[in-house]
């Protein structure tokens, strides 16, 4: 029999093992250039169509980051100070 049948495990593929590491990597900073390198993606754009979209904290990450430079009333400033 073989292990994963005895343990009851789903089927994971080498290819998921990738597409999962790519996923990971991505959600930690590594840069999608770095990314495309490892897996050995011949264009920048297929790396980034297939990991862009795959994670929705990246996508409110993303959508927070201007947000977070924007000086607004009451904001600490780097010296711990109320902005005007």
């Amino acid at each position: 029999m073989r292990l994963v049948e005895k343990l009851a495990l789903p089927p994971v593929r080498p290819h998921d093992v990738r597409h999962c590491a790519a996923t990971l990597s991505l959600a930690v900073g590594v840069h999608m250039k770095v990314i495309q390198a490892l897996l050995g993606h011949s264009s920048f754009k297929l790396t980034a169509d297939t990991y862009t979209s795959v994670l929705p904290q990246m996508e409110q990450a993303a959508a927070d980051a201007p947000i977070a430079v924007v000086p607004w009333k009451g904001q600490q400033s780097a010296a711990g100070e109320g902005a005007a």
